[in-house]
């Protein structure tokens, strides 16, 4: 297993930041009307998700990695709600949506993965 230095290194805020890369990439299309409602939602959320993950990273403490891990999740979970919305209300076609909730998924084991180990080590000292 590589060592992890910088946030760079870290797959979870990786997929995190393709993740947001297309939430921006496909709200570009949806409807203005939409700007300041599930437009803007997906794209805090999309930010939010490897912000938070970044921000654990980088806290000193396990417990306040964990919060802000945690917070990442919640972010994430909104955005699948919005991604669910979105295709319900035909702004992104199914396979759109698939590739969406597949991105999703794998960002949400990966945080989960941070967080086992983060419990792990918090068990160790």
């Amino acid at each position: 297993m590589a060592k992890i230095n910088r946030i760079e290194d870290l797959d979870a805020w990786q997929e995190a930041r393709k993740l947001c890369q297309g939430i921006y990439l496909i709200t570009n299309h949806f409807p203005k009307y939409e700007l300041y409602n599930i437009m803007k939602h997906l794209r805090e959320n999309g930010r939010g998700v490897p912000a938070n993950i970044a921000e654990g990273f980088g806290r000193y403490f396990f417990k306040e990695k964990l919060r802000f891990y945690g917070i990442a999740k919640g972010c994430l979970e909104e955005m699948r709600n919005d991604i669910y919305l979105s295709y319900d209300s035909k702004y992104i076609n199914k396979e759109i949506f698939n590739k969406f909730i597949n991105q999703i998924n794998k960002v949400c084991k990966q945080i989960n993965g941070l967080i086992s180990i983060t419990l792990q080590f918090m068990k160790k000292h």
